[in-house]
């Protein structure tokens, strides 16, 4: 651990190669503001939620609060900074700037690195899209309308060739002006003290990391987006040693395996939405993955960190459980897989040993199958659950085989309706069904309220929605 704390941590911002030392669980903000001088990225909520933090790392879009700087380690980091050349703006400025898209400009360079994304990405500039490609960056004084204008006109813009490229300059490349501020070099930053933050372990295998962790109790860490959330709400820095397993490649991967599908523990929800396989046989999957933050928190986000995390209010924890989904865990003892129905224990507690790690779920994947997912929030993006709830089922002529109604966060973990469950089995799906579906399952839980909702509301919402996917099932 010692000697990992000592090695810096080498990387590029804005085409300029660093290398910070400190240690390595402190957040890449404060590294980029605090260490390199480079005030543009701005600190909102300090939890994945706002988006004014948001930078481009290896090109992806990122919110700069949620990743630990190891995890930075010979990556290409984008600001705001690298967008203007010299005197000349960039092309998505000057379309703000043009749109009126500015106001008090607290927000805008989250919502430029956002928009960068979204043209490199070289989807259709319908405003829907947009609108989704931004989602994550929260605006209170200029409104979106102008900003999604802006980011549609420059994309229509660099269609017909009035500027070079989806963004008008490759942002890998350093501009004119000095990529870094207040004299930051390589090796350092205009002598500021580094900010705290726990220390790093990284591991470059499953087996070095599984024995790491018989032998020291550390936390392991995957996206971040949950463990540096706690982490900055605990104000104690320093305090949990991390374990690195971002780069454990027998983690990844989306795979068929004697007929089940197979998704690693570090499949991103961004991952999942874009996987054929994912998409053809439990496209339930890929839609509540799509349901989960927003692009910043989808593209480093993991299912593995979803189940380990086991907030009542995971937004997957229902699929699996609906699906019959099973956990595969390794240790040094060897591997062992856990049903989903038996996996979460109480609130944020779960099956799982403290030198095990999840290597990823297996989904059986039987003929026939439908799956149904809902989730209600505050709003449409970044919105915690209030109830989230998946339902499976076959339809054998006609009527449903093998049903399942999974819910979360309506208790301290994720649960099944089984009562309810047992009323629908056999039936047809009709409105009269809907409508006793409904009335069970709002008397067979019993919600928790809490800061986000109360129980009664919860149990109505529950109710409402499982009645409109049977309905829905019924043609209706």
């Amino acid at each position: 651990m010692t000697a990992a704390a000592a090695r810096g941590v080498a990387f590029s911002v804005n085409g300029t190669a660093v290398e910070i030392g400190g240690p390595g669980g402190r957040r890449l903000l404060d590294v980029l503001r605090g260490d390199l001088g480079l005030t543009g990225t701005k600190e909102g909520c300090g939890e994945g939620e706002c988006g004014a933090c948001s930078v481009l790392v290896d090109g992806e879009l990122v919110n700069s609060c949620l990743v630990p700087l190891r995890q930075a380690e010979g990556c290409r980091v984008t600001t705001v900074e690298a967008l203007a050349d010299g005197d000349r703006l960039d092309p998505l400025q000057a379309a703000f700037l043009e749109t009126g898209g500015v106001q008090c400009g607290f927000c805008t360079p989250g919502m430029l690195l956002a928009g960068h994304a979204f043209l490199a990405s070289g989807a259709a500039p319908n405003e829907d899209a947009v609108r989704e490609a931004i989602a994550g960056n929260l605006c209170r004084c200029t409104g979106y309308t102008q900003i999604v204008e802006a980011i549609r006109l420059t994309a229509i813009d660099a269609e017909d060739g009035r500027i070079g490229g989806s963004s008008g300059r490759d942002l890998a490349q350093p501009a004119d002006q000095p990529s870094l501020a207040g004299g930051a070099t390589r090796g350092g930053a205009a002598g500021r003290a580094p900010t705290g933050g726990p220390e790093v372990v990284t591991a470059g295998t499953l087996d070095a990391a599984l024995r790491i962790l018989a032998e020291t109790p550390l936390r392991p860490i995957a996206g971040g987006t949950d463990v540096m959330v706690e982490l900055a709400a605990q104000g104690v820095p320093g305090s949990v040693p991390l374990l690195d397993i971002r780069s454990l490649k027998e983690l990844r991967g989306i795979r068929l395996e004697q007929g089940e599908l197979f998704v690693g523990a570090l499949t991103t929800y961004a991952e999942m939405r874009r996987s054929p396989l994912v998409a053809e046989h439990l496209p339930a999957l890929a839609e509540m993955a799509a349901m989960v933050g927003a692009v910043q928190v989808q593209n480093r986000g993991t299912l593995g960190g979803n189940i380990v995390n086991a907030s009542p209010a995971g937004d997957m924890l229902p699929v699996l459980l609906a699906t019959d989904a099973s956990i595969v865990l390794a240790g040094l003892r060897g591997e062992r897989t856990i049903p989903a129905a038996v996996f979460w224990t109480g609130y944020r507690r779960t099956a799982r040993s403290a030198d095990e790690l999840v290597l990823g779920v297996r989904v059986p994947l039987p003929a026939g199958r439908a799956v149904r997912v809902r989730k209600v929030g505050t709003r449409r993006a970044q919105a915690i659950s209030k109830v989230v709830m998946a339902v499976a089922w076959r339809e054998q002529d006609g009527a449903w085989r093998d049903v399942r109604v999974a819910l979360g966060s309506i208790a301290d973990r994720p649960v099944r309706a089984l009562r309810t469950e047992a009323l629908l089995e056999a039936t047809m799906p009709t409105a009269q069904i809907a409508d006793r579906a409904s009335a069970a399952v709002a008397a067979e839980i019993a919600p928790i309220d809490d800061v986000r909702s109360s129980a009664s509301y919860r149990r109505a919402v529950t109710g409402r929605i499982l009645r409109r996917i049977v309905v829905d099932a019924a043609g209706e």
